[in-house]
């Protein structure tokens, strides 16, 4: 097997693996150290290549200058990466990006694959790099829609993310440890173990109680548990995704259409309302399937009925790709504006480079240039305020 030896190096490898989320880096090697054991992370891999499958995948933002060669674009290419260790990632690694030039025979040229399925491992990779994040419940509910039979270990949270989640999801499992045990004090251990365990990889024993509620095999209550950690996740990040919005659309607005001439000028009005329609409707979907989770949420600690909450997280997960797409979207449009139209920068930009930035952004979201000229000011700012709180009522709790 030939060693990595592809260009577009990696730098501070170590600290982009332990601070960023799952959504943006997906990180086989701590995986591949940490499940090696486990029966699905061998018979059902994400990709069949064993140097592929314990690389680091990232959605990444290529700098000016930097790697332009290979980079099919510059904002959310999809980078691969090969740790030049696997136990020191402080020495950084060499990347591939999906899609640059002759992929295919690079990664053949890369990774010996003699006896394997390239083509196989390139569909993977191509439909990752379509997806606007690495969402996990993003991703296999969309290899699963195409008939790629993954193992759940693929699809796990990392640290940085479980870390992160545990104060808001105790906060959502509230009702339901109020249902089962009474008064609540503030910050109860119960609530916080009972996400410690909703959050983990692994099944528990302490959560028999709740699969004794729900009346499901061990099959179906592993399934249910993936998909209610699935819309804890999607609430956890619509929560954090709401201030970061607003500040993004403040920002957009301080792009003055008068610094350019009569055909510039109508550009950046036109790019501004659709980028701003987008966000909109995107926060409006993503509000509508979420009230159907407080809706069947409702049914377990308000009606005390678990089989509607039961049929639900049974059949949930369909919506994540839903959910999950449009997250993503409006995750593109706040990373983007950070990384291209930071405040700092904005002032001192040229027209021409605010003008490529703003076609690099309706490039990435797939937008056109023909919309009316409606304002989404108003709707935006209106839709992010109704979106809804989450549910202070949640789940069915495991027993001291």
């Amino acid at each position: 097997m030939q060693a990595p030896k592809a260009g577009g190096g990696v730098r501070s490898l170590k600290g982009i693996v332990a601070t960023a989320g799952a959504a943006r880096v997906l990180n086989l090697h701590a995986l591949a150290a940490e499940d090696r054991d486990d029966p699905e992370y061998n018979q059902r891999p994400l990709f069949i290549h064993p140097v592929l499958n314990r690389s680091i995948i990232m959605k990444y933002n290529v700098p000016s200058g930097e790697e332009d060669n290979l980079a099919p674009r510059r904002f959310n290419s999809t980078k691969i990466v090969f740790p030049f260790d696997q136990d020191d990632l402080d020495l950084g690694g060499q990347g591939l990006f999906v899609d640059q030039v002759d992929f295919p025979n690079v990664l053949a040229r890369v990774l010996d694959y003699t006896d394997l399925p390239l083509g196989r491992d390139v569909r993977v990779l191509r439909t990752l790099d379509r997806l606007p994040t690495l969402d996990p419940f993003l991703v296999r509910e969309t290899l699963k829609q195409l008939q790629i039979d993954v193992g759940r270990c693929y699809s796990r949270l990392n640290s940085a993310d479980q870390t992160e989640m545990l104060a808001f999801v105790a906060g959502e499992v509230e009702a339901l440890i109020r249902q089962c045990f009474g008064e609540v004090k503030s910050n109860d251990r119960r609530s916080r173990r009972l996400s410690q365990l909703l959050l983990a990889e692994q099944d528990n024993a302490e959560l028999q109680p709740l699969r004794d509620i729900f009346r499901m095999d061990v099959s179906e209550f592993a399934e249910a548990m993936f998909s209610w950690k699935g819309f804890l996740y999607y609430r956890w990040r619509s929560r954090t995704l709401a201030p970061m919005l607003r500040s993004t659309l403040k920002s957009l607005l301080a792009v003055r259409a008068g610094r350019y001439g009569r055909i510039e000028s109508a550009f950046v009005v036109s790019a501004s309302e659709q980028v701003q329609q987008t966000i909109t409707a995107a926060w409006r979907e993503v509000g509508q399937r979420l009230r159907l989770y407080d809706q069947a949420f409702a049914s377990l600690t308000d009606q005390e009925n678990p089989d509607g909450f039961r049929s639900f997280l049974m059949r949930g997960s369909g919506l994540f790709m839903e959910i999950g797409a449009r997250i993503g979207q409006m995750e593109q449009v706040v990373s983007f504006w950070n990384y291209c139209f930071s405040a700092e920068r904005l002032a001192g930009m040229s027209p021409e480079e605010v003008l490529d930035g703003l076609r690099d952004l309706l490039q990435a979201l797939s937008i056109g240039t023909g919309l009316g000229a409606q304002s989404g000011v108003e709707q935006l700012n209106g839709a992010i305020e109704k979106l809804p709180a989450p549910p202070a009522q949640p789940l069915r709790a495991a027993r001291d």
